[in-house]
């Protein structure tokens, strides 16, 4: 994609060791978090052309999707233990399924 958000486990290592190196104390499992809230941001953005609506974590499993009028317009719900669980046993697969409910927020409009 291309964002500088990493979508394989090797990126996040590789940004982890670059941000750990510059002295930012944050875990393995806390940048995935967030970068799969990024992730779903990115693609929800690309598919709107730009930045109207909003990734809001609900919780370890849940990511909710809201309009800039504070309207629920989706979520993505992963099917493992938590979102940090699925990206690191299949982060392909994970991106695909983020994308995919961008779209159809989007689209279901």
């Amino acid at each position: 994609m291309g964002t500088g958000i990493p979508e394989t486990m090797e990126q996040v290592h590789v940004l982890l060791a670059e941000m750990q190196q510059k002295g930012h104390q944050i875990t393995e499992d806390e940048l995935i978090y967030q970068t799969v809230q990024d992730l779903l941001q990115t693609y929800l953005d690309a598919a709107e052309e730009g930045h109207y609506d909003s990734v809001k974590a609900v919780n370890q499993q849940t990511l909710e999707i809201v309009s800039i009028t504070g309207k629920h317009l989706g979520t993505y719900q992963t099917k493992a233990t938590s979102l940090v669980d699925e990206f690191k046993n299949n982060a392909f697969k994970m991106t695909l399924d983020l994308e995919y409910v961008a779209n159809k927020v989007v689209g279901g409009r």
